[in-house]
């Protein structure tokens, strides 16, 4: 098997076994990293939805009278 670094080319089989559990490390944190990609456009979608709904529920605005201090 082959495997692309740095734009060079190289046997998979050739790896030492430090080489090959650090290419194994890789790979699993690339999955992970995509995995968490989706994970964040899920929440910014659930987050503007719950927004959407939260913004049609809320109550009357509260109006902030003018506060005057007596000296």
């Amino acid at each position: 098997t082959m495997i692309t670094v740095n734009d060079k080319n190289y046997d998979e089989t050739k790896l030492s076994d430090e080489g090959k559990s650090a290419l194994q490390n890789i790979q699993v944190l690339h999955q992970d990293q995509s995995q968490l990609k989706v994970k964040f456009q899920h929440n910014e979608i659930l987050i503007k939805h719950y927004m959407d709904v939260l913004t049609k529920n809320l109550p009357e605005e509260i109006k902030e009278e003018a506060k005057t201090e007596d000296k």
